[in-house]
């Protein structure tokens, strides 16, 4: 039986492991093929340890393993020019592009397609001690709701997902909100 995603093919950043590395393999076993892209080193600033090669290499491993092909890059999502190479060699290699975390020029041109954005519950309200990081989850919500208007009459989709925070170091749990924000 196919699944949902069969032919189509993701477009991933942060593939290597945690949340990029579950959405592949999820999406993989849909049908879907795969554009993985993740940095696979440290950067000064990020105060934990950042993905490996070995990493994206055992994401690789395990799309294959699901019989779904997967392109995979080591490229920063802050260089534009190496994300946009990403892309345009995955795109060769399967094809085409349908669901993504980037390249709207490529969904317009196969007529639609659907960009879901990761953002927290922090994106959704406030959370003490986090004010950096719920910003940026904030606006991860706000890219999203611009992205869905002006995106709409191309057929383009775009949601944010918004998985519960850790409680480890935040203090407690956190509690999901029952009803979206206006």
């Amino acid at each position: 039986m196919a699944g949902k995603l069969e032919a189509k093919v993701a477009f991933i950043t942060g593939a290597a492991r945690g949340q990029g590395r579950s959405h592949a393999i999820r999406l993989a076993q849909e049908g879907a093929n795969i554009i993985a892209v993740d940095i696979c080193a440290q950067i000064e600033t990020v105060p934990y340890p950042m993905s490996t090669s070995d990493d994206l290499a055992e994401t690789v491993k395990e799309v294959e393993a699901l019989d779904r092909r997967i392109v995979a890059t080591q490229a920063d999502v802050r260089d534009e020019a190496a994300l946009k190479a990403a892309v345009e060699d995955g795109v060769a290699q399967l094809g085409r592009l349908d669901i993504v975390s980037a390249a709207i020029p490529h969904l317009r041109a196969a007529g639609g397609g659907s960009i879901i954005l990761t953002s927290s519950t922090a994106g959704l309200q406030a959370i003490e001690n986090t004010g950096h990081y719920t910003s940026a989850k904030h606006g991860v919500v706000g890219l999203m709701r611009t992205l869905a208007r002006e995106l709409a009459p191309d057929m383009i989709r775009v949601n944010s997902v918004h998985p519960a925070l850790a409680t480890a170091g935040c203090g407690g749990s956190v509690p999901i909100p029952t009803s979206r924000p206006p």
